[in-house]
């Protein structure tokens, strides 16, 4: 059944910050207990465990996120029209800003209390619009698609294979590039990902480095990758690259580093030439123990229908370096997800795969 919030209670003493009469977005922050505070100490308290599960709490200033709904508004066409389908609780804040957002321009929601592909097709039935992760999008494009139109796409990198696929059913798919810390860094526009509204963006050995009004303050519990320098330049660590067609390219963190046979790979970046390849729907690249070379480098792919994993070795091997081609390749209907169910669990994954070769010697 759907996860509904209450309307709220527009009586409630802590509402008013700055003088300022409560909003309907401010109203349902408040609800979810992620607007803290009151008056000038109100802020908001974001919950955010990544791909590591260790949980941790941003803060930030409502600022950040309010002063960012008209460019929201402007860059994905949501408006008080629409019927927007948000098909998960606010546990990340992918959802948390989706369900603020509409709020804000008195769009109704149809929120899933948890993520289901079916679910999600019969809540898109009527509604117009979406906010989902490629994982889901990608799911979901296997179902009737109702009154779907147009969807916000985030948390991952989305395969050119899935856009394709929503587009020969009329969605309109508008894909950002963000991450709790640093909120919206970059949005498709024209093909390319450029810059969000206000926001400066370059690259510094290869990380991605962000100066906007967007960016969180500190931690409020727990300990981040987050960084920042003496001139207001702010880091996660993620990793990217600029590109004359696709602007912005991002591809994943240095922690996902492999050292194999001496070769030291970052798998981020195989996952996104793997994502590229018109048959993929979703991917992960891991490192798995092996004797010889420290570390295999194994490819988990969700494809379509009669894909040979051959095929797709024999696409890569062009793309890549020969040390950057996975030894081992499977083929999964679905790929497990954080707790969150916005992220792919890398350690969930290894695991499998490791106890699957357990199973299989020891048979």
């Amino acid at each position: 059944m759907p996860f509904l919030p209450s309307a709220g209670n527009p009586t409630c003493p802590c509402e008013t910050v700055a003088g300022v009469r409560p909003s309907p977005s401010r109203l349902l922050l408040r609800e979810l207990g992620i607007l803290v505070g009151s008056g000038p100490t109100a802020h908001l308290e974001l919950s955010t465990s990544g791909t590591t599960g260790t949980p941790r709490t941003v803060r930030r200033t409502l600022a950040s996120w309010e002063r960012s709904y008209e460019h929201v508004t402007a860059l994905t066409g949501i408006t008080g029209e629409d019927r927007v389908l948000v098909p998960s609780p606010p546990r990340s804040s992918l959802f948390a800003f989706a369900l603020a957002h509409s709020a804000h321009v008195g769009a109704p929601t149809v929120p899933l209390e948890r993520w289901s592909a079916r679910l999600a097709a019969e809540a898109a039935a009527t509604c117009t619009a979406a906010h989902l992760t490629p994982p889901m999008l990608s799911a979901l494009l296997d179902r009737d698609l109702g009154a779907l139109r147009t969807v916000v796409c985030a948390g991952g990198s989305l395969p050119r294979s899935t856009r394709q696929r929503a587009t020969e059913r009329g969605v309109t798919v508008v894909d950002y590039y963000g991450a709790t810390e640093l909120s919206f860094v970059a949005m498709r526009q024209d093909g390319r990902m450029s810059p969000f509204p206000e926001v400066e963006v370059e690259l510094r050995q290869g990380a991605i480095w962000v100066r906007s009004p967007w960016v969180a303050q500190d931690y409020a519990v727990g300990e981040g990758p987050m960084t920042r320098d003496r001139v207001g330049w702010t880091t996660v660590g993620d990793r990217g690259r600029w590109s004359d067609d696709d602007g912005l390219v991002v591809l994943g963190r240095g922690d996902d580093a492999v050292t194999t046979g001496g070769a030291t790979v970052l798998c981020g970046d195989v996952e996104v030439e793997l994502l590229d390849l018109p048959a993929v729907r979703q991917a992960v690249v891991v490192g798995t123990p092996h004797p010889q070379l420290g570390a295999a480098l194994e490819a988990v792919v969700v494809a379509a229908p009669g894909t040979d994993p051959r095929q797709l070795r024999s696409e890569l091997s062009t793309r890549v370096a020969p040390t950057h081609l996975p030894r081992r390749w499977h083929l999964w209907d679905e790929l497990p997800l954080t707790s969150r169910g916005v992220k792919v669990d890398r350690s969930a994954v290894r695991e499998r795969l490791v106890a699957e070769r357990h199973r299989g010697a020891a048979s």
